[in-house]
């Protein structure tokens, strides 16, 4: 063996250790989120209203996620309820947006990686829309048309 030679495979064998052991490591599948990209369209529609907007919900906490409202009637019934009463469980980006326009990307939380649950509510949408879960979801496009939100997914 030539010199110096042993303190190399030394190094590479504690290398390939350290990557092993990284490898290996169980990451909690709730420990984060997919959401990177949250961008809001509004379709040109002539019979619309003019502006609208659409809150994008951060939910960082289990027994919160379970108490977040099912529809659109329910969360803007329920939304400022749940800020008070659990201020730092939730996270809400609320952008308007006229029609015809987009928005730029959504600015999100710090830590919205974080969150255990992510949804869309759209404001004019029906009463008894369901709120649009976009947890599993990467890359977002928000489209607001005559009858309601679309949330779909370009992972």
């Amino acid at each position: 063996m030539r010199a110096g030679t042993g303190n190399r495979i030394i190094v590479l064998s504690a290398s390939l250790l350290s990557a092993v052991i990284w490898l290996a490591t169980p990451v909690s599948a709730s420990a984060e989120n997919g959401l990177r990209n949250v961008l809001v369209q509004s379709l040109l529609d002539f019979n619309a209203i003019l502006i609208t907007e659409v809150d994008v919900v951060f939910v960082y906490d289990e027994t919160t996620a379970i108490q977040i409202p099912a529809t659109k009637g329910e969360w803007y019934a329920q939304k400022y309820d749940l800020l008070k009463d659990d201020p730092a469980e939730l996270d809400v980006i609320t952008t308007s947006i006229p029609q015809g326009f987009d928005s730029a990307s959504l600015s999100l939380p710090e830590n919205s990686r974080t969150a255990v649950k992510v949804f869309a509510v759209g404001y004019h949408e029906a009463q008894g829309a369901a709120v649009h879960d976009m947890t599993a979801m990467e890359r977002v496009l928000i489209q607001i048309d005559p009858f309601g939100i679309r949330v779909s997914s370009s992972n």
